[in-house]
């Protein structure tokens, strides 16, 4: 046999190709909520625990924006993604994006967002915003983004009672602003409103219980290896449990399904002329 046709022999063969499945790299995108530095050093550990479950390396990518992420899960660019609600709704109406596990914090997996004001500050209720300057973080984010905009519109302010509206990304960014004056509010996650507090930070109102951020898998992903992911997200070893404390206090994963993103796609519908 030639050695030509070896090769080609050996490249077609189910031991070749299992093989270099084995060795090409998973790829785990994060949407850039913070500094990537940051992000590196708490979902490296995640990256590492489900390489070792799948038995082939996992890369761990920061995207440049969230849209970049969506495209990367929803076109198969990348294999699996850590993706907050908003951003996993936008993902699913382009490709059937899987759900593996919802992130739970102190074993609920749910959050809730927040409108923060000065402790100093005046203003005492959401109507008291009316000619005020209203910072926010990123705009697809639903914890700093849309839920402080669902609450404005409930309380019956539209984006034009208000002085002026100014997306800053990160929702630390958007607690630094109203804690140095430059914005009369903020919205953003209770979580980090809270972190804020002693600095000065007070909390006006906070929003309903929302939908977690989830570890999501590309349509591409086959299914024994989605399973095992969830599996190992669901029900992990100690170098598991140990990945999620990278992630934050109190962190673990917990079973959620589509169906809990309705209140998001509601939400965007609300909010398409606020």
């Amino acid at each position: 046999m030639k050695r030509r046709d070896f090769l080609a022999g050996l490249a077609l063969s189910p031991w070749f190709a299992s093989a270099r499945a084995a060795t090409t790299p998973a790829v785990f995108v994060v949407h850039p909520y913070d500094t990537p530095s940051r992000l590196y050093a708490r979902f490296r550990p995640l990256t590492l625990y489900l390489g070792g479950v799948l038995g082939r390396p996992m890369r761990l990518v920061i995207a440049t924006t969230y849209g970049e992420q969506i495209e990367m899960i929803a076109s198969g660019r990348a294999d699996f993604a850590y993706l907050g609600p908003t951003p996993y709704v936008r993902a699913r109406v382009r490709a059937k994006v899987e759900i593996l596990a919802g992130e739970a914090e102190d074993g609920q997996a749910f959050y809730q967002s927040a409108l923060v004001v000065r402790e100093d500050s005046p203003i005492q209720r959401v109507a008291d915003l009316a000619g005020k300057r209203l910072a926010l973080g990123a705009e697809i984010s639903l914890g700093s983004s849309l839920a402080p905009k669902m609450i404005l519109a409930q309380a019956g302010l539209k984006r034009g009672d208000l002085a002026a509206v100014v997306h800053l990304d990160r929702h630390e960014r958007v607690a630094l602003a109203v804690l140095h004056g430059d914005f009369d509010a903020g919205g953003l996650r209770l979580d980090i409103a809270r972190a804020y507090a002693p600095r000065g930070l007070r909390i006006l109102v906070t929003s309903p219980p929302l939908p977690p951020h989830v570890i999501a898998a590309s349509p591409g992903v086959s299914a024994e290896e989605a399973g095992r992911v969830r599996l190992a997200l669901l029900h992990p070893s100690a170098g598991g449990e140990e990945a999620a404390r990278a992630l934050g206090k109190g962190i673990s994963f917990l079973p959620v399904e589509d169906a809990h993103y309705h209140a998001v796609r509601r939400m965007e519908r609300t909010l398409g002329a606020w």
